[in-house]
């Protein structure tokens, strides 16, 4: 029998890493928690919010307070395979030796390899945003910047603070130089937005609909509010761009020039943008080829119900197929957990870019276009959580944690 301490140097740790990367939701982290002590023949009283957590073995209660995250999907990896030889009757001392090692891994990818997968991952979804060879060209500009900006705050908490306000600004000012040097056509914010891809929270938007829908209440609205205040300060980055350069803040207009690549262009953008969540986000090279099978299919199933019913019938029908198909993949043995399986196609799905365009129109003195994206993004959010509690339920008897 496992003995309470035994059981707390395991389940100290696992919950608050499950903490730091609970954009997955509060109820999957409290499944995981519970269900390894009942493994080890314990009853636990577990509760996760948005960026707290308590863990109560016997007399002893544990408090946790961490700020989630993406967490690297390669220890994602790992720990869906210690938690399935947990269940198989692995000793809970070695099992917390294993965690402990798990989150000691160094990145998958180094540095270099991490500024090329942020360029991918800007061009890949700059594609999907506008279909020109100009948004080929600026994003791997913009994407290169944000990159070396990314890279370089990672090992330094303060600038990793404002980086998103640093991103924005930096990308604005270069995309209104380009425009006011006449080297582009249309409005620039479709040309901004994609870099800035990376820190739109659209996995926190969509975590917080999601928990609301679930009546998670207090981890809902928290996450829903730190979505808004982050697409705040990337308007608001992009505000002071114009103030820097002195022009008007109609300068940031959103307007669409024809497309001028293919579909295969635009499929291969799809591509390239999984490419860089596997670099960006440190996936396993062997977990990629589903990671982008997945991206592709949410894609297609996303372009064919929104061509047929409009945004938030093709949004809503992506979200349950992404969901239904991660979630089965995700308990064989062998297969990537169902977390790095729809990363990638969470971003195909995420509203987050229309809200930032929404209110960067609006910065731009077009209350109506500002208005109109902005709802955009709340109408996009429900279909994705509704959709998600559809996929869910629909195969929820066949779900395994992990």
């Amino acid at each position: 029998m496992t003995t309470e301490k035994e059981l707390l140097a395991l389940l100290g740790p696992l919950t608050e890493w499950l903490l730091s990367s609970s954009f997955e939701g509060t109820m999957r982290c409290e499944a995981i928690v519970r269900e390894v002590a009942g493994r080890y023949g314990h009853t636990v009283e577990t509760t996760f919010l948005a960026d707290a957590a308590l863990l109560s073995v016997g007399e002893r209660t544990l408090s946790f307070a961490r700020e989630p995250g993406v967490p690297p999907l390669h220890q994602v990896t790992r720990t869906k395979r210690l938690l399935a030889e947990i269940r198989q009757g692995l000793p809970a001392a070695e099992a917390a030796g294993r965690l402990a090692a798990i989150r000691a891994l160094p990145p998958r990818w180094a540095k270099p390899w991490q500024v090329l997968g942020l360029v991918c991952f800007t061009v890949g979804f700059g594609v999907s945003v506008q279909a020109t060879w100009q948004q080929v060209g600026v994003s791997a500009l913009t994407g290169l910047l944000i990159g070396l900006l990314v890279v370089a705050g990672g090992g330094h908490r303060r600038l990793a603070l404002i980086e998103p306000f640093l991103a924005s600004l930096l990308v604005t000012m270069v995309v209104l130089t380009l425009q006011r040097h006449d080297l582009i056509a249309g409005g620039p914010i479709q040309l901004i937005v994609p870099a800035l891809f990376y820190f739109i929270p659209g996995d926190a938007i969509s975590a917080a609909a999601l928990e609301l829908a679930a009546n998670r209440m207090t981890a809902g609205a928290a996450r829903l509010v730190y979505s808004v205040v982050v697409l705040l300060v990337l308007a608001f980055g992009a505000l002071i761009a114009t103030v820097l350069l002195r022009v008007p803040q109609s300068a940031l207009f959103d307007v669409t020039v024809p497309g001028t690549l293919g579909p295969l262009e635009v499929w291969g953008g799809w591509v390239l943008f999984a490419i860089g969540v596997m670099l960006t986000f440190s996936m396993s090279l062997r977990d990629f080829p589903w990671a982008l099978g997945l991206v592709l299919l949410t894609a297609a199933v996303t372009a064919a119900g929104t061509r047929a019913a409009g945004d938030p019938a093709g949004t809503f029908l992506g979200a349950i197929v992404m969901t239904v198909t991660a979630l089965l993949l995700g308990r064989r043995p062998g297969l990537p957990p169902a977390y790095v399986l729809y990363l990638g196609a969470f971003y195909v799905l995420t509203p987050g870019s229309h809200g930032l365009r929404g209110l960067e129109s609006w910065i731009g003195g077009d209350p109506i276009q500002g208005v109109t994206g902005v709802a955009d993004m709340v109408s996009l959010l429900v279909a994705i959580a509704v959709g998600m509690l559809v996929g869910a339920a629909s195969v929820g008897r066949f779900i395994r944690t992990g």
